[in-house]
């Protein structure tokens, strides 16, 4: 039997997220320094101290969610010897989560993807620096069929509303204009919403009015110094699908910037695989753990956010 890791994405960042990754542990305090030196950006101090306003700042919170995964893989890997490229038959990450599937799958280094996210994560926020136009809210107890029909009149022009996360069959998260995203909600008062939670971000993300940061990030990308196939294949947020070459990389992490997460989609392609005993979500939360089980009951999921949790895991393995 094999193991599918998951990695979560904006919104699961905390002060001390990474602490149980870094006291105490020689490897985790490596990656930190890694992730320090390629951004110039002491990220760790954000962690360990905030501010939380400061830390959940779009070019801060990415690296540092990003650091904290690559920190628990390489603890699990350097301190407790479990190969996760050779246990795991795939990996998947929400949004920028993707980042760290493919630096965990052997893709791409920890310093570049941490470069790449901290650029990123500028562009995305400075993209939309009136902020009061725009908006994401995520949308509870319906799906995106209730609400693809709701979407498609604010498709072009100055009141655009498209699905920027289809997460699962009773969430979903519209971003674009603040007008057209508010007219969408109160359209979905009528079909079988349960409740709408603006989110705190920078911008309208995963739509088409992050297009100019897709043009300039896709000439960041074209300066990374080089990437690999992946170790273990990646079910990428724009495809659902399994990826493993690295001639495909770019173009996708560029079309991911204005396209949609499909999450619910890349959860049911794991659990319709047979070989898969278990889903494990690395650091940090449990966001994308809770909402598989509401999905899939009796899925086998498991979290590590703690040493505790690591090393039960780890003997169960043995």
């Amino acid at each position: 039997m094999a193991k599918a890791f998951i990695f979560p994405g904006q919104g699961t960042q905390k002060v001390g997220m990474a602490a149980a990754f870094v006291s105490g542990f020689e490897s985790g305090m490596r990656v930190m320094e890694e992730v320090e030196n390629a951004i110039s950006f002491d990220i760790s101090r954000m962690i360990n101290e905030g501010p939380i306003d400061e830390l959940t700042k779009t070019e801060n919170a990415q690296p540092a969610i990003f650091a904290t995964g690559m920190a628990c893989i390489t603890i699990l890997e350097k301190e407790y010897g479990y190969e996760i490229t050779k246990k795991a038959k795939y990996m998947a990450g929400h949004s920028l989560g993707e980042y760290t599937a493919l630096c965990a799958s052997g893709a791409i280094s920890i310093s570049d993807a941490a470069r790449l996210l901290r650029i990123r994560g500028g562009l995305m926020s400075k993209a939309c620096s009136d902020r009061e136009n725009y908006s994401m809210v995520a949308l509870l107890g319906v799906s995106s069929e209730v609400i693809g029909p709701l979407v498609a009149p604010y498709q072009s022009g100055r009141n655009i509303c498209v699905i920027a996360n289809d997460n699962s069959e009773s969430q979903v998260v519209i971003s674009g204009h603040r007008k057209a995203v508010m007219s969408v909600c109160e359209e979905a008062n009528y079909c079988g919403l349960v409740k709408a939670i603006n989110l705190n971000v920078d911008g309208p993300f995963h739509s088409p009015l992050m297009s100019q940061v897709a043009i300039e990030f896709d000439e960041v990308l074209a300066n990374v110094s080089s990437y690999s196939n992946c170790n273990v294949p990646v079910i990428m947020n724009t495809t659902a699908s399994p990826f493993t070459q690295k001639e495909n990389l770019h173009s996708n992490l560029v079309g991911q910037i204005t396209g949609r997460v499909r999450w619910r989609e890349t959860i049911d392609f794991l659990m319709n695989d047979k070989d898969i005993d278990e889903v494990i979500e690395i650091a940090p939360g449990r966001t994308l753990s809770k909402m598989l089980k509401r999905s899939y009951s009796e899925a086998n999921v498991r979290s590590l956010e703690t040493v505790a949790q690591i090393e039960e895991f780890i003997k169960a393995e043995s």
